[in-house]
């Protein structure tokens, strides 16, 4: 089991650069006028992009491609949490050996479990991961809009999200934001844990 954190800061760090690299694209994009067509390093049999398409690009795509960044590295901090947290408690489950869940023939195993555990998280920690994945929710299953059935009510860093009252309204997300998050989350899981290992020790 003393491998599933690193593996998780390994993935972290890696969805964390593969965000800032995004940026580069727009460093690309503000070259314009283009006049030679780009080929694309990808082996795939449609990868030239002519001058004047990359030329007409508008700032509605520029901001859409914004937006992208923003829902990918959320979905993939999320998903690289429910990752570390389903190896814990399958490997919880399996007397401390570690097991991939994908081995174990249980639907209700989720990450909710390892949350549930006694003295792992806080109240506030609990409620953040919780909170976070309702965010995450919204943005990628909702489309980016509060839902009645997906509570919101948390402030992450200085940013407010309530969806009560504001269903159907779109989310706004700062990338300062998510800064935030990707740093809590780090925190959170590191001091998580630290208290399985204090309270669970391996046999």
């Amino acid at each position: 089991m003393n491998t599933i954190l690193p593996e998780f800061m390994g993935s972290m760090a890696r969805i964390r650069n593969n965000f800032y690299f995004s940026f580069l694209a727009l460093n690309f994009v503000n070259l314009r006028p283009f006049t030679h067509d780009i080929i694309l390093p990808v082996a795939m049999s449609q990868n030239i992009m002519t001058s004047s398409s990359l030329n007409s690009f508008d700032k509605d795509g520029v901001q859409e491609y914004g937006n992208s960044t923003r829902r990918h590295f959320l979905n993939d901090i999320v998903i690289s949490y429910e990752r570390y947290s389903m190896l814990m408690i399958a490997s919880h489950n399996n007397s401390q050996h570690r097991i991939d869940p994908a081995l174990v023939n249980d639907r209700r195993l989720g990450a909710h479990l390892f949350e549930q555990l006694a003295n792992i998280y806080q109240s506030g920690e609990v409620t953040f991961l919780i909170q976070l994945r309702r965010f995450r929710n919204s943005i990628v299953h909702y489309n980016g809009v509060y839902s009645a059935t997906n509570e919101l009510d948390y402030t992450f860093g200085t940013q407010g999200h309530h969806s009560l009252c504001n269903e159907g309204k779109n989310i706004s997300v700062e990338f300062d934001t998510l800064s935030w998050i990707y740093d809590k989350l780090m925190q959170t899981v590191q001091s998580g844990n630290a208290s399985y290992f204090l309270h669970y020790p391996l046999p």
